[in-house]
């Protein structure tokens, strides 16, 4: 098979994945294509191709997270989330947060924000010291235009009584004053007076706390 000399005399994954790409952008052609009869055809060519590379490099992550954005593109959101299941069972441990973060943001950008927000608090609830989990969740919030909920992820940190997140976050405070910045540039992007002087004022408090000893530093 064509697929299988190129991949000889080059890296198999990336000539797996770069064949899936054309397969997915033909279905695009075909979707689009008005009275299309190749579509059915082309879907399972694609379909099959996609399955063949996670078949043949199941421990690998970024096969997968194409697979995923195939069927979310597609409308396919039960079919997608079965295959998150899927991948999770092949996938070595240590790749399955960054797995299902990928997937989380697929969910904002191509399907369900709030089956995305739903992944995101398993995430963040499993491991509580990955401020880069917290932020691309709010960086999420933010592009879909959910300021608000962005708000409340920073007032999750600071405020955990106030919000009914099982487990608190637990950050350093040198991770505190990045959380901090960018709540303000947000509010200087999305917000106003009120809301930034909201900020300033979260910041004072967390520094005098932390100075009286009740922060980790």
């Amino acid at each position: 098979e064509t697929i299988d000399r190129a991949s000889q005399h080059n890296n198999p994954k990336q000539v797996y994945l770069r064949v899936c790409e054309m397969l997915d952008k033909a279905v695009e052609a075909a979707s689009s294509s008005v009275g299309s009869g190749d579509l059915e055809a082309t879907t399972k060519r694609a379909d099959d191709m996609f399955k063949n590379m996670c078949k043949k490099f199941k421990s690998k992550k970024t096969v997968w997270i194409a697979h995923f954005n195939y069927l979310l593109k597609g409308s396919r959101h039960e079919e997608a989330h079965a295959l998150l299941k899927r991948s999770l069972q092949s996938l070595p441990p240590y790749k399955h947060v960054e797995t299902m973060s990928k997937f989380a943001q697929m969910e904002f950008e191509l399907g369900s924000p709030e089956r995305g927000r739903t992944i995101f608090n398993a995430l963040l609830e499993n491991n509580p010291k990955r401020m880069d989990l917290l932020f691309v969740n709010i960086d999420k919030e933010v592009k879909n235009g959910d300021i608000d909920k962005a708000r409340a992820l920073f007032d999750s940190v600071v405020n955990p009584v106030s919000n009914d997140r099982k487990q608190k976050f637990k950050f350093k405070d040198k991770q505190m004053k990045s959380l901090f910045k960018k709540w303000y540039r947000m509010e200087e992007e999305h917000g106003d007076e009120t809301t930034r002087e909201r900020v300033r004022e979260e910041a004072r408090n967390f520094v005098a706390k932390s100075k009286s000893g009740q922060h980790q530093s």
